[in-house]
């Protein structure tokens, strides 16, 4: 009878962590930037200023590397990490100019040669938490800022919180200053 409670308190225990590890809300942000230096970000921006604005990014991806249903001979994406030191014009710069396309998808995603800086981790086991990128165009320039908190293990769709682009800037102000602040 002794075993048999004490396996069941563990168990009550177990699953009382897992909630409230499940209901704090934790963030992964390549720097201490809050909404306030993330709005200072404009369209044409060049990726110094927005590095000397909210730092340097986790990591830059691009689309390059995306295929047609058909082709044989795929390139990778690019995915690189970045740590402050990194010269993000030349990893991009080198990645582009050694790639060849393998088919005509490819053939785009290399001659806009677009870019995006990753600003977020992946926080396992957290109940929310925001994501950032700010894209680049082939000239270095910030085409678009997009923020969201991250709502998945429910199975909700993470909504958006911040958008800027061309046409305008999209803010949930209260959930976008939650989640950078």
């Amino acid at each position: 009878m002794k075993f048999k409670t004490i396996i069941l308190i563990l168990i009550i225990i177990g699953i009382v962590s897992i909630s409230i590890n499940f209901s704090i809300d934790k963030k992964d942000l390549a720097g201490k930037f809050t909404s306030t230096e993330i709005r200072q970000i404009k369209i044409g921006m060049s990726l110094e200023e927005v590095q000397q604005t909210i730092g340097a990014p986790y990591k830059i991806t691009s689309l390059a590397g995306l295929h047609e249903l058909n082709c044989k001979g795929q390139n990778e994406r690019l995915i690189c990490d970045i740590n402050p030191g990194s010269d993000i014009r030349q990893i991009i710069n080198t990645r582009f100019t050694q790639t060849d396309y393998c088919c005509d998808g490819n053939k785009e995603d290399l001659s806009h040669k677009r870019v995006t800086l990753v600003y977020t981790k992946r926080v396992e086991f957290s109940r929310h938490y925001p994501m950032l990128w700010v894209h680049l165009d082939s000239s270095f320039k910030v085409n678009n800022v997009f923020a969201k908190q991250y709502d998945g293990y429910l199975g909700i769709n993470d909504p958006c919180i911040y958008s800027l682009e061309a046409d305008g800037i999209f803010e949930k102000q209260r959930l976008f200053e939650k989640n950078f602040n």
